[in-house]
């Protein structure tokens, strides 16, 4: 899916890996959205004229891996699901043409803020060691007991940057979610995700979004994947989430 938007990439001017670390953001603001390969055919001309794309070694569509962790009682999947305002998550992430591993937690300090916490890895992990449990333990407040791996997680990214280089704007596609027993394909939905150090930055992308009546979705991967591999959990507060996403597809 997403061949003709792929293509079209060509027509947006690229930036170089080492330019697009000025704009790191592990403290930043989010927003994200969802559309389909119509809706970013339609965003096209606004990427074009304000932003330029990742490029590395002629490549603009990377691979990604992703192995996320929890407590089993789904400690941090339930805080999401409750609105509890400092929540973490966590995972490990591997960046597949390069080969860069890391393991990483992500922590919603206030509604749309969130910092992250990395760590660089020889290889993507499946199990979290004495020393890294203790790391997430800095992060809660709750006693957390046992953390183990709950899903897989892959997409293709396509990672922009605006030209005054104040915000990033990454693109999922192809999103694939796996656990031990069941595995879900969204083939036909992005997530838009713009980040930004704080709201106040001019943003091209979220003045066209307003400006066509396309609404903010706090969609996450983990929390997607969890509520579409384990039908039986408790997900009331995400139906709109879930609605909006299978309207979609």
């Amino acid at each position: 899916m997403f061949k003709n938007f792929k293509s079209n990439l060509n027509s947006i001017s690229p930036v170089s890996l080492r330019e697009l670390d000025s704009v790191s953001l592990l403290n930043r603001v989010d927003s994200k959205y969802t559309l389909t390969e119509e809706g970013l055919n339609n965003i096209l001309p606004c990427l074009v004229d304000n932003y330029n794309v990742l490029e590395i070694d002629g490549m603009r569509v990377f691979t990604y891996e992703n192995n996320y962790f929890d407590t089993p009682n789904l400690l941090f999947f339930r805080d999401h699901h409750n609105g509890y305002a400092k929540r973490i998550k966590v995972r490990s992430r591997r960046y597949v043409e390069s080969n860069l591993c890391f393991f990483e937690i992500k922590k919603k300090e206030k509604v749309s803020r969130t910092n992250k916490f990395r760590e660089r890895l020889p290889n993507i992990i499946s199990e979290i060691n004495a020393d890294r449990k203790e790391v997430i333990q800095s992060f809660i407040r709750k006693e957390i007991s046992d953390i183990k791996l709950i899903l897989k997680n892959n997409f293709s990214r396509i990672t922009l940057v605006n030209k005054n280089f104040t915000e990033r704007v990454t693109i999922d596609l192809n999103l694939h979610f796996q656990d031990g027993d069941h595995e879900i394909k969204l083939d036909n939905v992005a997530i838009v995700e713009v980040k930004q150090s704080k709201t106040s930055i001019a943003s091209p992308i979220t003045t066209y979004f307003k400006e066509n009546t396309i609404r903010q979705q706090s969609i996450s991967k983990y929390i997607y994947g969890v509520v579409s591999l384990m039908p039986e959990i408790k997900k009331n507060n995400f139906l709109p989430i879930i609605k909006r996403i299978n309207n979609l597809t």
